[in-house]
């Protein structure tokens, strides 16, 4: 729009103008404070003002109404989502991409009733459906077969057991996430075996497993990457492992991704290493020169460390989270690392610092400008 000047919170105040009518007081909260947070990503990152207008939409009228009670200084939240260390139900992201693309702003929730984690709903479990009605209406090209099937297969717990709170752990069932493009918004949803696993006495990984097998379209024949997979996870140095999630693409089954979450409390970058080639059932030219790229990036974040393991830190968060990734038909799966710089660094600023290190080393600085400019805006 030539001769106008937008700021980073232009299309947030024009949204709150056109659509904002919250049904509750947390609506308007939760818009008001991640949605604001959303909209400065958005800009920095590129994105033109149309598909600001249309994510940020997309926001406040699927999304912020269905996030739960808006978490307000002294009151604990009654549903503690384990979507975030802070248990709230939503965190967003800034993905680098490749070479010199332009960053992806992405964003994963939970969605939260207004009386889950009471006695009115103690497991969170009233809001699905109708979350689900709004998500089909508001991305109408969204499939979901596969998504039928993993929630009705993680909620099936037999005869062995009931809906229970967990008092040791989370009780979160399942997350949403959302791909933000400059003309498509791609739906995400993850699942948690470890319900079903409990109620029938059976490993979360058997659980995993046994779910992808008698998936619609899957069958021996196309399910190669997860043998290989399932050899790696078996095998006795693989002991430690525990599985978190299983993560799936809400598109045509046969092209979306099967991500398998797991974390592993080892620290030290060959423990990242062996997990990254699967024991080294992984191995290709790309592969290597991946792990000696992501060598230096944990150089630049960890430049004191050297070989020797991460300061032990006992949080459930803590440890390296990895996900591996097929689709059907894949011979081999791709092994990815997520690293919980919040347990390992001294500060948000030596963070910045490391990835700007990392960057300028790689001649992929490009944004990095945009996101210094982020990150002080928000911290």
């Amino acid at each position: 729009m030539p001769g106008i000047y937008f700021t980073e919170i232009s299309v947030w105040q024009q949204i709150n103008s056109d659509i904002v009518h919250p049904e509750t007081v947390h609506h308007r909260l939760w818009y008001q404070h991640v949605g604001r947070t959303l909209s400065i990503l958005l800009f920095n990152a590129g994105y033109s003002y149309d598909a600001q207008y249309r994510n940020l939409a997309f926001f406040v009228q699927t999304i912020a109404q269905n996030l739960g009670v808006f978490p307000t200084l002294g009151y604990t939240l009654p549903w503690e989502s384990f979507m975030t260390d802070e248990g709230l139900p939503v965190e967003l992201s800034w993905d680098w991409g490749t070479g010199d693309s332009r960053p992806t702003i992405r964003y994963s929730i939970e969605p939260v009733g207004l009386t889950a984690g009471t006695s009115l709903d103690p497991l969170n479990l009233l809001i699905g459906e109708a979350f689900e009605s709004q998500l089909i209406k508001a991305l109408p090209k969204m499939r979901m077969e596969w998504l039928r099937h993993f929630q009705y297969f993680f909620r099936d717990r037999g005869n062995h057991g009931c809906e229970s709170v967990d008092s040791h752990d989370h009780n979160t069932s399942i997350f949403y996430a959302f791909d933000l493009t400059e003309t498509d918004t791609t739906a995400k949803a993850y699942f948690f075996p470890k319900f079903r696993a409990i109620a029938r006495n059976e490993s979360t990984l058997d659980v995993l497993m046994e779910a992808i097998q008698v998936a619609p379209y899957s069958s021996e024949s196309n399910l190669n990457a997860l043998s290989i997979f399932s050899d790696f996870s078996n095998d006795t140095a693989s002991a430690h492992l525990e599985y978190e999630m299983l993560a799936i693409d809400l598109i045509d089954p046969q092209q979306s991704r099967l991500k398998i979450y797991f974390r592993s409390r080892e620290t030290s970058f060959n423990s990242v290493a062996n997990i990254m080639t699967l024991g080294g059932r992984a191995h290709s030219t790309n592969l290597q020169r991946g792990l000696d790229d992501l060598r230096r990036l944990w150089n630049a974040l960890f430049e004191n460390c050297g070989g020797r393991p991460l300061n032990q830190v006992t949080h459930r968060t803590a440890g390296m989270l990895y996900n591996v990734e097929f689709r059907l038909g894949d011979r081999c799966p791709v092994v990815k690392i997520y690293i919980p710089v919040r347990h390992y660094s001294s500060s948000d600023e030596m963070v910045i610092w490391g990835l700007d290190r990392y960057f300028r080393s790689h001649k992929r600085g490009k944004y990095m400008k945009a996101y210094n400019r982020v990150m002080t805006t928000l911290l």
